[in-house]
C-alpha cells in the first residue's frame, strides 16, 4: 500500500497537468467566443480599443442633436465619460482589457477569448502547487481535480470575464509566496484586474513573517512584495485618472452605494446556499487543516483560511445577487478551501492507512462537480451566448457598411463583432426617435432597429404615440433564431403602401 500511495503522489504533477489542460481545452472548445453581456462587452471593447492604440472606444456620432447624446452612445458595460466627449468610460476595471490587448494586437480581436482558458490552466496549477506544499503530490492532484470540476469554475471558464483571471492571479501569488518579488508582481496584477480585492494584499503580506526567521529578512520580504506590486497599482491609478478624472475613480460610482453592512445577511444566505448546492460540504473540511498540520504548515493553513475569510468578508458587504453563478466573486476563496480540504483529507486518510481511497474520492467528487455544472447550463453557454456573435456577424455581413444600429441588449456585441455604431433607444428621448432616424440619414447613415424579442414591448411602450417608427407595425427584415429581429425603418412606408416582402429567417 505504501508503494501504491507513493505512485499516486509521483503522478500528482501529471494528474494536475491533465486537469489543467482539460479545463483550458473546455474553455476554448466550449467557450462563448462572444461579447454580449455588460461585463464581456466592457472588457472586449476596451481591449479592442487598446489594441488599436486608443485608451477607450469612441463614437463618430458625438455631434448628434438629441438630448443626452453621451448616454445614448454608451454601449453595454459603459457610462458617459466624465472627461472625454464621444468616448464612453468603462464600468468594469480596466485591468483585464490591459492583459487582453496584446493578444488582440498580435493575433486579432478573437484572441481576447484565449485569456480566460489560459488563466483557467494557471488556476488549476496554482491549486495543485498550494495543496502539494501542504500534503504532497496526492493532495495537489486532488486539489487540481476538484478545482477543474468545480461548477462555478467550469461556468466561468468559458466566458470572457475576469473572475477566473482574478482567482488565478491571487492563487499564483499564494503559490509562489516564497519568491516575494514575484508574489508582489502577481498581487499588483490582481489589484489591476479587480481593485476591490486589494485588501487581500494585507493577508499575503504575512507570508514573509511566516517563512523568514529574522526581522531583517521579514522586512526585506515585505518591501520586495511592495516593490513588485507597485507597477500594477500605479498603472491602475493612471488608468483611473485618464478614464474617470480621479486616481480612485471607478465606473461603478461611489463605493458606499455598493458596499453596506445591510447586505451581510442576504449575502451570507445566498452564498452559503449556492456553495452547499454546488460544492456540498467539501469546503468545510478545510477547517480541519490547522488541526491536521503543525509548524509552518499550520501557519500556512491559517493564512489560507484568513485569505478565504477576507474574500467572503468583502463580498458579504457587496450588493446582493440571488443567482447561484454570482459565486464567481468567491472563486479565489472556493479554490483555496478546496485545496485545504484536499490537503487535510489526504493527510488524514494517509495516516489512517487508507491512501488507496484518495484517487477514488477525488474522481467521484470530480464527477459530482461536473454533473452539477451541467445541471446549471455550464455546457450550454456557448449556444446561449452565441446569439450575440451570430447576430453581430449578420449585421457585419448583410447590412451596409454605413449602418447604425438602434438597440440596447446587443449594443456591445454589435460594436465589437460587427464594428458598427450603435444608439441605445432606452436612453433616447421618446420624442426624438423619428428625428434621430432622419438625422442619421442626413449624415449618410442607414439606421436599423435591432431587438431581442423580449425588448419589443418595452420599445413600443416607450415610443408609442410619439413616433411612427415606435409602433414597430411592419415586418422585420431578419429574424435570428426566433430570438432577435432586425427592422429597417425604411420598410415601414413600403409595407403600409401595400408592398409585401418576406422576413428572412436565420437559423442558429
Amino acid at each position: 500500500m505504501t508503494r501504491l500511495r507513493r505512485g499516486y503522489g509521483a503522478a500528482g504533477p501529471l494528474v494536475a497537468c491533465v486537469a489543467a489542460i482539460g479545463l483550458a481545452t473546455f474553455g476554448i472548445t466550449r467557450g462563448t467566443w462572444s461579447v454580449g453581456g455588460s461585463d464581456s462587452s466592457c472588457y472586449g471593447l476596451m481591449a479592442k480599443a487598446m489594441a488599436g492604440g486608443e485608451l477607450q472606444p469612441h463614437s463618430h456620432l458625438a455631434d448628434a442633436p438629441w438630448p443626452d447624446v453621451p448616454l445614448t452612445l454608451a454601449p453595454g458595460g459603459f457610462i458617459p465619460s466624465p472627461i472625454r466627449a464621444g468616448a464612453p468610460a468603462p464600468i468594469c476595471a480596466p485591468g483585464m482589457a490591459v492583459l487582453m490587448a496584446p493578444l488582440a494586437a498580435v493575433f486579432g480581436h478573437d484572441a481576447i477569448f484565449w485569456l480566460t482558458p489560459i488563466a483557467a490552466f494557471l488556476l488549476v496549477i496554482a491549486a495543485f502547487a498550494i495543496a502539494r506544499q501542504l500534503a504532497g503530490g496526492m493532495a495537489g492532484a486532488t486539489a487540481a481535480i476538484l478545482t477543474a470540476s468545480s461548477p462555478i469554475v467550469l461556468y466561468q471558464a468559458v466566458q470572457p470575464m475576469n473572475d477566473i483571471l482574478t482567482a488565478a492571479l491571487w492563487m499564483l501569488a499564494l503559490a509562489v509566496g516564497g519568491s516575494h518579488l514575484v508574489c508582489g508582481v502577481l498581487i499588483g496584477l490582481a489589484i489591476l484586474v479587480r481593485p476591490n480585492l486589494a485588501p487581500l494584499a494585507l493577508v499575503l503580506a504575512a507570508i514573509p513573517f511566516i517563512q523568514e526567521h529574522t526581522r531583517e529578512r521579514q522586512i526585506r520580504g515585505v518591501l520586495a512584495m511592495i516593490a513588485g506590486a507597485l507597477p500594477g497599482v500605479l498603472m491602475l491609478m493612471w488608468l483611473n485618472q485618464a478614464l474617470y478624472g480621479s486616481v480612485i475613480g471607478s465606473g461603478y460610482g461611489d463605493a458606499s452605494n455598493l458596499f453596506s453592512t445591510s447586505h451581510i445577511n442576504t449575502n451570507v444566505t445566498n452564498y452559503s446556499r449556492a456553495i452547499f448546492q454546488t460544492q456540498h460540504v467539501v469546503p468545510l473540511f478545510a477547517l480541519l487543516a490547522p488541526f491536521v498540520f503543525d509548524g509552518i504548515k499550520r501557519k500556512g493553513s491559517l493564512l489560507l483560511l484568513g485569505f478565504a475569510a477576507a474574500v467572503f468578508a468583502i463580498y458579504a458587504l457587496y450588493s446582493p445577487f440571488p443567482e447561484w453563478w454570482y459565486l464567481r466573486f468567491l472563486i479565489p476563496a472556493i479554490v483555496v478551501l478546496l485545496g485545504l480540504a484536499s490537503a487535510a483529507g489526504v493527510q488524514l486518510l494517509s495516516k489512517a492507512g487508507m491512501g488507496g481511497l484518495i484517487p477514488i474520492v477525488a474522481v467521484v467528487l470530480g464527477l459530482i462537480g461536473t454533473r452539477a455544472a451541467g445541471e446549471r447550463q455550464a455546457f450550454e453557454l456557448q449556444r446561449m451566448e452565441g446569439r450575440y456573435r451570430d447576430t453581430a456577424m449578420l449585421v457585419r455581413d448583410r447590412l451596409p457598411a454605413n449602418a447604425v444600429v438602434i438597440t440596447v441588449w446587443e449594443s456591445g456585441s454589435i460594436r465589437f463583432h460587427a464594428g458598427r455604431e450603435v444608439v441605445l433607444w432606452e436612453s433616447l428621448d421618446p420624442a426624438w426617435l423619428d428625428r434621430a432616424i432622419t438625422w442619421l440619414r442626413s449624415k449618410g447613415k442607414q439606421p436599423y432597429l435591432l431587438f431581442e424579442r423580449r425588448e419589443e414591448n418595452d420599445f413600443r411602450a416607450r415610443f408609442r404615440g410619439q413616433s411612427d417608427a415606435g409602433a414597430l407595425d411592419w415586418p422585420p427584415r431578419f429574424d435570428v433564431g426566433r430570438q432577435i429581429r432586425i427592422y429597417d425603418p425604411a420598410d415601414r412606408a413600403r409595407y403600409l403602401a401595400g408592398e409585401a416582402y418576406p422576413t428572412e429567417n436565420i437559423r442558429r
